[in-house]
């Protein structure tokens, strides 16, 4: 029994090289990829109210972000709509049109007033983000802060998200591959990122575009060599049996 099933398995794997398929699972290749890192994004150590500096990248509403100096700005640097811009060659659009099918992930390291905190029945911190005018989800939306109930001061630097601190934290979105595909078609992607009107800070660090393409299933491949050996097993004993 052992041999007949070492000789459908050899017969199977033949069978994959034969058609040019991976004996192996196959694996996505990612096909385009690029990243927007925020060049004035630090982590902040001062231990005050006033630690949303301007100058380190944080943004924050009116009366919550502060100068290098530690100054309130006039008027907040938070707009209702961050727009981030993608842009992409002429060889990384056809890469992505030849591999229709695959799936695109859009992925933000950020920091600040962002997600569900503690003893809070919803989470009311996230970022509405679209991709050329489509709504593609909520950045945070499913993040759980790891900081207890409060946000007093001395300021916990060890958990987070939080208003106070810089710990960040990664969200990422799924986008359907055939949107992808329509967005890229003119070379430039536009994310549009909405923060919510509970959102006071925001640090955003980097965010991540990346289109990989589809993949076969690993076991419908190997379903149908299996079968294919199986019948060749089959023939060969037969024509063992009558010779």
């Amino acid at each position: 029994m052992r041999s007949g099933c070492y000789q459908l398995r050899t017969v199977a794997g033949a069978f994959l090289l034969a058609v040019g398929l991976p004996l192996a699972p196959a694996q996505a290749a990612i096909v385009y990829s690029q990243s927007i890192v925020n060049p004035l994004a630090t982590v902040t150590t001062l231990d005050s109210f006033t630690n949303c500096r301007d100058s380190e990248g944080c943004l924050g509403k009116t009366g919550q972000v502060f100068d290098a100096a530690g100054n309130a700005l006039a008027v907040g640097n938070l707009a209702d709509t961050l727009l981030y811009t993608f842009t992409l060659t002429q060889a990384e659009i056809d890469a992505i049109n030849a591999n229709p099918g695959g799936t695109a992930t859009l992925s933000m390291t950020a920091s600040r007033d962002l997600g569900l905190r503690a003893g809070a029945a919803t989470n009311t911190d996230f970022l509405v983000t679209s991709l050329d005018g489509t709504l593609i989800g909520e950045l945070f939306g499913t993040t759980v802060s790891t900081c207890p109930a409060g946000e007093n001061f001395p300021i916990d630097f060890t958990c987070g998200p939080n208003y106070h601190n810089d710990v960040t934290a990664v969200s990422s979105l799924s986008i359907l591959g055939a949107l992808f595909q329509t967005a890229a078609a003119d070379g430039i992607l536009s994310v549009l990122v909405n923060p919510t009107e509970d959102v006071g800070r925001l640090k955003v660090f980097s965010l991540s575009l990346q289109y990989a393409n589809a993949v076969p299933e690993a076991s419908s491949l190997w379903l149908v060599a299996i079968g294919v050996a199986g019948l060749a097993v089959v023939r060969r004993r037969k024509a063992a049996s009558t010779g």
